[in-house]
């Protein structure tokens, strides 16, 4: 198990012939959102002159940055996410804009050879954000040998090794209590149960592990009119922010007079800044 550069040119032949087992795919609306709406502004201020001044100064841009858009969002070289070949499984640590940019010269690929996985599972929570249908979260679990497992604790890059960082759902990050690797199955195709099955027919020799299920149910903390939060309602809300939903708390919270929007945004803001605190006291 080793962490590489995609960009390196020995690593780059070796994905190119690689098959692509797992893409994310990106919402195509938000990955082109803040830069539609400047072009949107932009016509607007052009109506002021004329429409013809609008449909010059804005369709052009837009044309142009939705076309990069659907390219980037939709090719190969970039959405891939799980590749297999050569004995080998290469991850993408990370899938989307901005991200790869920010990460400067860190490595962005983790290769693991067949021989070096003890074993391939799926783990899924069933989140019941508001009512009687569940949201499903998925990872597919890669545990390494425990000869690996030992080898590799101490040299994860700092950006893998803290689970507690939103939004999981999409991450790949390594648990170091439970020595393996989970790779955040948002918006990705196949669905994890299919590439696990395609991983088992082309290394047959991997052990899948039992599927892990669990559930998280918000539902009772919408209903009531304390404004005060106990422990274990803060203890859900902050593993539903970690699994990517902390955008819908707090409308969730301000409904059936639980408290104010207002009031919600200040409590979960609360509840992040404790977050960050214990993540910064060493255990």
């Amino acid at each position: 198990m080793k962490f590489v550069r995609s960009d390196s040119p020995e690593v780059a032949r070796s994905i190119a012939s690689t098959r692509t087992l797992a893409r994310r795919h990106l919402p195509l609306f938000l990955l082109g959102l803040l830069p539609n709406l400047a072009i949107l502004l932009t016509a607007l201020v052009g109506l002021i002159i004329s429409i013809r001044a609008a449909a010059w100064i804005s369709l052009p841009p837009f044309l142009a940055w939705n076309a990069w858009v659907l390219w980037r969002a939709r090719s190969p070289r970039f959405s891939w996410l799980v590749k297999t070949g050569a004995g080998r499984i290469y991850v993408r640590l990370y899938v989307g804009f901005g991200r790869a940019w920010q990460q400067g010269d860190l490595p962005d690929v983790v290769v693991l050879e067949a021989s070096e996985i003890a074993s391939i599972s799926i783990r899924a929570i069933e989140v019941f954000l508001y009512g009687p249908k569940p949201k499903m979260v998925e990872w597919l679990v890669i545990q390494p040998s425990q000869a690996v497992a030992e080898s590799i604790s101490n040299q994860i890059p700092s950006f893998l090794g803290d689970p507690r960082t939103p939004d999981l759902s999409q991450r790949v990050y390594w648990k170091n209590e439970e020595r393996h690797l989970a790779v955040g199955w948002k918006w990705c195709r196949p669905s994890v149960q299919k590439s696990l099955q395609q991983i088992v027919r082309e290394y047959p020799s991997i052990v899948i592990g039992p599927e892990e299920r669990s559930e998280l149910d918000l539902n009772g903390i919408w209903h009531g009119y304390r404004e005060a939060l106990d422990a274990e309602e803060r203890r859900m809300l902050v593993q539903a922010i970690r699994l990517g939903f902390g955008c819908d708390l707090p409308r969730l919270l301000s409904q059936r007079g639980r408290m104010s929007y207002r009031a919600a945004g200040a409590c979960l803001s609360e509840i992040r800044r404790e977050e960050a605190r214990e993540r910064a006291i060493p255990c």
